[in-house]
């Protein structure tokens, strides 16, 4: 029986103190955090925020690398009843001023330093009244509803508007604890295939997917994971840390990727699982001293990728014989399918598993949302308690993503096929995934549109051996205009993530469009890019 079902956030992290007590639950730059110890600094976090005024419902911008803070503020707002609205930190400057405002987030909490990114200096470059402004009282003009900017290390002090939280506070009261496991905690925004990110509304029931998961790939309290994928992502919050943490297993926790550490710690910790992305797994075989590092505890983890040589490359090469696959995006919680440890490697890679415990998974018509019979290709529905509450203050997109009611909507098109299992596919409609990130075309087609010399663009995806995909912008200039590859893509560096930006920018005369309806027909652009490419490369 599933020990978190019904829990809030607070009495999950209780339970899990209780349960495994003293047991290693993260580690951190050579800092380690007991399971008591991680329950402690999210009641500490939780009184933080209550004592600036956070109060049930209200919104908190958490925009953080990797670090054992992210944790602490995540799960100490959902603690309280407040929502975490976690952010790219990728994200440029129209992109975070838009998801902390359409939010309506009162708090963002930072980095005070720049070792990573001047995030004080970007969030000025947009509120200037954080030179100075009030702590706790900013009146942003570019950001109506932020009230505190806060800083968890030394910062420049400058920047008077700034709430200081580097500094021991000493003991606070300790705040409320949130009563409705049904409620929004987390805000995590999602590209998908419309022109701006929507944020998807999830309920404390993460905790009782991330218990589901770990019996598919047979964890125990002795695994350790080790974990450097961002934590902003779903895949390292709810699919990562909490997953391990819901029975007892240790997360070794990493800001960056470094070939040379990532093996140092996989040896010394004996992690047991580890999440990768196709590039990471490359540097670390390509490593001249691979051969000499002892990953003989490595057996299990996930890959970012579904390309069936990559994970044939994990399991025999890197040494994670139990690999294992899953289907899920932000709106379901993470994975709503996995599969099994014990399934043949072959069956796991071509495939993404069976359905999880109490969520339901159908293949249908993505029109007319008829279900199809198993071996049909059509589009994955999800439904069940796993499923995001709505896309926050975006209610006609809410509408739409559903049918029959509760049905989600995934937009990728899947086969059930006759054993159970679900296989992904590809997006039904525009979109992909680069490096194990949403892109949507839309989005990106939306900004580059601004640059003055295009009248007009489409963007599709390529497929690329170590990102999966990567972006190919197909532009029409207006007439008399002149811009090069290079400056359209320096243009969308300034206004997008990197991950975002087009790869490749090819100059056309017009697109071609299916005759009558005029619907560009992208597969077409993606088989011109792919012979341009190509006869480069023999030119080359």
């Amino acid at each position: 029986m599933n020990p978190f079902k019904g829990l809030t956030t607070g009495q999950s992290i209780a339970l899990l103190a209780r349960q495994h007590g003293e047991r290693l639950a993260l580690s951190f730059k050579g800092r380690d955090w007991s399971f008591i110890d991680v329950r402690t600094e999210i009641e500490r976090a939780a009184a933080r925020l209550y004592s600036i005024g956070i109060r049930e419902g209200d919104k908190v911008a958490v925009w953080l690398p990797n670090r054992p803070e992210f944790l602490w503020y995540w799960l100490g707002a959902g603690q309280i009843g407040a929502v975490a609205v976690t952010l790219n930190t990728r994200l440029q400057p129209e992109e975070f001023t838009y998801q902390i405002d359409q939010s309506d987030s009162t708090a963002v909490i930072v980095p005070g330093g720049t070792d990573y990114r001047d995030f004080l200096g970007d969030l000025a470059g947009v509120c200037p009244e954080l030179l100075n402004g009030k702590p706790g009282a900013l009146d942003c003009a570019a950001l109506p509803k932020l009230r505190s900017v806060v800083a968890l290390d030394a910062f420049d002090p400058k920047y008077k508007g700034v709430t200081d939280w580097s500094k021991p506070m000493g003991d606070l009261p300790p705040a409320p604890l949130a009563t409705d496991p049904l409620a929004a905690s987390l805000i995590a925004y999602s590209s998908g295939t419309t022109a701006l990110p929507k944020g998807a509304m999830l309920n404390h029931s993460v905790f009782r997917k991330a218990w589901d998961h770990g019996e598919r790939f047979n964890q125990t309290a002795q695994d350790r994971l080790y974990l450097c994928v961002p934590m902003f992502g779903i895949l390292s919050s709810i699919n990562g840390v909490l997953t391990f943490w819901s029975r007892g297993s240790s997360v070794i926790l990493d800001d960056r990727f470094d070939a040379t550490e990532t093996l140092q710690i996989l040896q010394d910790r004996q992690c047991t699982a580890v999440y990768v992305l196709p590039l990471m797994i490359d540097k670390m075989l390509e490593h001249a001293d691979f051969k000499s590092y002892d990953l003989s505890r490595l057996r299990t983890g996930i890959v970012l990728t579904i390309d069936p040589v990559v994970f044939r490359k994990a399991a025999n090469e890197l040494g994670m014989k139990e690999v294992f696959t899953s289907y899920g995006m932000t709106e379901t919680s993470s994975a709503a399918t996995r599969s099994y440890w014990h399934e043949p490697l072959e069956d796991r890679i071509n495939a993404h598993g069976k359905v999880l415990p109490d969520i339901e998974v159908r293949v249908a018509d993505p029109d007319s949302n008829a279900v199809l019979q198993r071996g049909e290709e059509g589009e994955i529905q999800v439904r069940g308690y796993n499923v995001m509450l709505g896309y926050y203050n975006k209610p006609e997109e809410t509408r739409r993503a559903f049918a029959d009611g509760d049905w989600f909507k995934t937009g990728d098109l899947g086969i059930h096929r006759a054993d159970g299992t679900i296989k992904f596919l590809r997006r039904v409609k525009d979109g992909y995934k680069h490096n194990g990130f949403n892109v949507a075309t839309a989005e990106v087609e939306a900004s580059l549109a601004r640059h003055p010399a295009i009248a007009a663009v489409s963007v599709t995806d390529l497929p690329h051996a170590r990102f999966g995909a990567v972006g190919a912008a197909f532009v029409i200039r207006k007439q008399g205009i002149k811009a090069s590859e290079q400056e359209i893509i320096e243009f969308a560096k300034a206004k997008l993530a990197s991950f975002k930006v087009p790869a490749h920018v090819f100059f056309v005369e017009e697109f071609p469009v299916t005759a009558g309806t005029g619907k560009i027909q992208k597969f077409k652009l993606r088989e011109l890019a792919l012979q341009v490419l190509a006869r480069e490369k023999v030119a080359s």
